[in-house]
């Protein structure tokens, strides 16, 4: 009996420290996820500038967007702040695929204004993406 009042504080202290390394590794696996995306993007989302001359740049970035959301899709989070984070990538992914066809449309019928609207939307989910990775940093840091 001795044994098991000695050994009780010793659990007690453990699990949420045990808690604590499944949000670590949690963490870890949306961020090892995201951050080979997130560059991906920003290449693809910088060469939109040369659309016009070079359409398949817009193919670059519908590609990096579907892989990514792929990789999303797959990734099984417990910790429900994690999967929020991963919702709210996802959700921005397809802003940004939507940007996209309107990009293309816009360059296929040689529409500056068009182009414009759809880059600026680019632009906004690069800001958006730097705000949610900041927010997952945070929380993963113990922030």
């Amino acid at each position: 009996m001795t044994s098991a009042r000695a050994v009780l504080p010793w659990l007690v202290l453990l699990l949420p420290s045990l808690g604590c390394e499944e949000r670590v590794s949690q963490c870890n696996a949306l961020i090892g996820r995201l951050n080979p995306h997130t560059e991906a993007m920003v290449r693809a989302v910088e060469g939109l500038a040369r659309v016009e001359s070079e359409p398949g740049r817009l193919d670059a970035l519908l590609g990096a967007i579907d892989q990514a959301d792929h990789e999303l899709a797959v990734l099984q989070l417990e910790d429900a702040r994690l999967a929020g984070f991963a919702l709210r990538y996802r959700r921005q992914l397809q802003d940004a695929r939507q940007a996209t066809e309107a990009m293309r449309s816009a360059a296929a019928s040689k529409d500056p204004a068009g182009l414009h609207a759809a880059a600026k939307q680019s632009d906004a989910f690069l800001e958006a993406q730097a705000a949610l990775l900041e927010d997952l940093n945070r929380y993963c840091s113990g922030a």
